[in-house]
């Protein structure tokens, strides 16, 4: 069975273009990455004029496929973004998908764009089209603004025993899971870090995914009764209430050690603040937070008023993560 032709990941900082699949970021000297040296519309942010220009809201054409609610009758005609159907084939999702200022999604006219505007009901036909299970591995926008992998995630079906979305979808995306990298790394280029720590167990894939971009070493943080060497314990309640113990290896952090703490994501801040706690009984020093979203919780506020923090949520969707909210809902 022939397999599927990707476009080739292209490195954001770089702006290079590499083989699918490669995760890898070009680098600087030591930890630090290489500065943007891509054509106009290539940097971190990238809009209508050249790169680095911070635009006024963020705009992406993105097949996404994924199960989502049916809307209601067609919304008011989209308020952001480019023409209908200038992206892709005609018709939702392929006639593209949009970030718009607020996150809160609508859709064109039938056979138009399928985009992220101001009017919150999806069209129903464009509701049906991406209702498909699966993803388009090979798809990338032709802008790719920070944050445009977000609409990758994938909703929770199953009900209130799980969490509330599923990050991870995104890491199956090779321009999307780098991308990704790149913007947690982005706030501490040419920060001194001598090392990544992830936190169990999912902060353990971005964790080392930006260990290997920075040439760095990973420590995995566990919960407790899963290393066989010495340790150091520290309780914790996570985000659902419940009372964990998480420990860490003590042969690995010296005094005055630089951590990059990294999670998937930092909901009451219990989890990332335990694993701070440890690393600074070890007389390690954080050298930052990252996570895909710090939500706006009191946790959340503690870490970001004392850390150097870095996650890809726009400030347009922020409120709506903090709810627990798509775009769409």
């Amino acid at each position: 069975m022939p397999q599927p032709q990707c476009s080739p990941p292209r490195n954001r900082l770089a702006g290079t273009a590499e083989p699918c699949g490669d995760t890898l970021l070009a680098l600087g000297q030591g930890s630090r990455l290489a500065p943007a040296q891509g054509p106009a519309g290539r940097g971190g942010w990238r809009g209508p004029s050249a790169a680095g220009a911070a635009p006024a809201q963020l705009s992406l054409s993105v097949t996404l496929p994924m199960t989502v609610p049916l809307g209601s009758a067609s919304p008011p005609a989209p308020r952001y973004g480019a023409e209908p159907g200038r992206a892709g084939t005609p018709g939702c999702p392929r006639g593209g998908f949009e970030w718009g200022e607020w996150g809160a999604p609508s859709c064109g006219e039938p056979g138009g764009d399928c985009r992220w505007g101001v009017s919150p009901p999806l069209h129903a036909q464009c509701s049906q089209n991406l209702r498909s299970p699966r993803m388009d591995l090979c798809h990338v926008p032709a802008t790719r603004e920070k944050g445009w992998y977000l609409a990758l995630m994938a909703p929770n079906v199953k009900g209130p025993n799980y969490a509330w979305l599923d990050p991870s979808r995104l890491y199956c995306h090779p321009q999307g899971l780098q991308d990704c990298v790149a913007d947690l790394l982005q706030p501490f280029q040419g920060d001194p870090i001598d090392m990544v720590a992830g936190i169990d167990a999912m902060g353990f894939i971005l964790g080392a995914a930006a260990a290997a971009v920075l040439q760095k070493g990973f420590l995995a943080i566990r919960k407790a009764g899963h290393l066989c060497v010495q340790t150091l314990a520290q309780p914790y309640t996570d985000y659902s209430g419940r009372e964990k113990v998480m420990e860490v290896r003590t042969d690995a952090v010296s005094p005055g050690l630089r951590i990059l703490l990294v999670d998937q994501w930092v909901e009451t801040g219990g989890t990332m603040r335990a694993a701070i706690q440890l690393v600074e009984r070890l007389g390690g020093v954080v050298a930052g937070v990252a996570a895909i979203c710090i939500e706006d919780s009191e946790g959340g506020r503690w870490i970001r008023e004392r850390y150097k923090c870095a996650h890809c949520v726009p400030p347009g969707l922020q409120p709506r993560f903090d709810r627990h909210q798509f775009g769409w809902d």
